[in-house]
């Protein structure tokens, strides 16, 4: 079960490679990160329109979701990861692209990894393209050690904050709307789905959060589809820690240094909206230094599991999530 966690941990140190800081009471980043203007077309195979919408095929590594992706001239894998701020790229493939040095990121044990930043000229992802890319670089070696596939690098959250994303997990699909500055589609009639719940979706730092409960208590979550578990803050009042089944211990260590107790079980009473969504596994750790790195507090970050439940809209310029689910409860 540990090698289940060695893509969250990285991510975790990863996603926070920007290091934001926050004021968790107001909401809002105090250093916000360079605005990058990135030149987005979306195509068909044969034409040069533009087109409103796109459906990406993803591949499985395990409780990874890949999508295959084209950058410059190399061809790979990238994580669909959206517990990362941005692009961040496998440095064994980029290391002769030219870099600069940029504040190292934590993780769950308190480690540093040293991160470079890049510029990209163009990416190619199943017809989503964008020109003039800023990138971070960090090694990866690891996950294509576990998994025995070729990763170029994580698919962060910025790039597509800016689309309706439909996530189908179950189908190993991805959608993307374009949508006008108001989140609206410019299509309206394009994947038309839907959806029975409606809830509020909050943007902090460039990561999706969202408000769930368990035993009436209200949680904060990070939505994170690069997670192979879900995470649950060892902090979290005693309450809520009842209700999970605890199957195991176990140690996990940093990238560097350093190491935290975690416990293996599962989460049984996870509501959001009016929706219960059943048994998933979860893992028990401290999340005070990642908290620390993410820039605002978090209870919690809901992976493979909570995204194998049902299909999910987000619309971060909406500020929305909308979702279908399977299996579970209503209340």
């Amino acid at each position: 079960m540990s090698g289940l966690f060695l893509h969250l941990t990285l991510g975790l140190i990863f996603c926070s490679i920007q290091n934001y800081a926050m004021n968790p009471e107001a909401g809002l980043c105090k250093d916000k990160p360079e605005k990058i203007l990135v030149s987005i077309l979306l195509k068909g195979t044969k034409t040069d329109s533009k087109l409103n919408s796109v459906v990406i095929p993803l591949k499985q590594a395990g409780r990874l979701y890949m999508i295959e992706a084209r950058i410059n001239d190399l061809e790979g894998n990238l994580i669909f990861d959206t517990g990362a701020t941005e692009l961040v790229l496998n440095r064994t493939y980029f290391r002769k692209y030219a870099s600069f040095k940029k504040p190292a990121g934590g993780g769950v044990t308190g480690s540093m990894s040293e991160v470079h930043g890049t510029i990209l000229d163009k990416i190619d992802i199943s017809g989503l393209f964008y020109d003039q890319v800023a990138a971070d670089l960090t090694d990866l070696g690891h996950i294509e050690d576990k998994r025995g596939v070729k990763i170029l690098g994580l698919f962060g959250l910025k790039m597509i904050d800016h689309l309706e994303v439909i996530f189908d997990a179950a189908n190993s699909e991805l959608r993307l709307n374009r949508v006008d500055e108001d989140g609206n589609r410019l299509d309206p009639d394009v994947n038309n789905i839907q959806f029975e719940f409606t809830q509020k979706l909050e943007t902090r730092c460039h990561f999706m959060m969202i408000k769930g409960r368990i035993k009436d208590k209200e949680l904060i979550f990070c939505l994170d589809t690069g997670a192979e578990i879900n995470v649950l803050s060892n902090r979290v009042p005693k309450k809520v820690m009842e209700t999970i089944q605890i199957s195991r211990r176990s140690t996990l260590g940093g990238s560097k240094s350093g190491s935290v107790e975690a416990l293996y079980g599962t989460m049984n009473e996870f509501e959001f909206g009016d929706f219960q969504f059943g048994n998933m596994n979860t893992v028990m750790i401290d999340l005070s230094s990642m908290c620390e790195a993410y820039g605002c507090y978090i209870d919690g970050m809901l992976g493979y599991d909570f995204w194998q439940k049902g299909v999910f809209c987000f619309n971060c310029r909406k500020k929305e999530i909308r979702f279908n689910v399977g299996k579970g409860v209503l209340k």
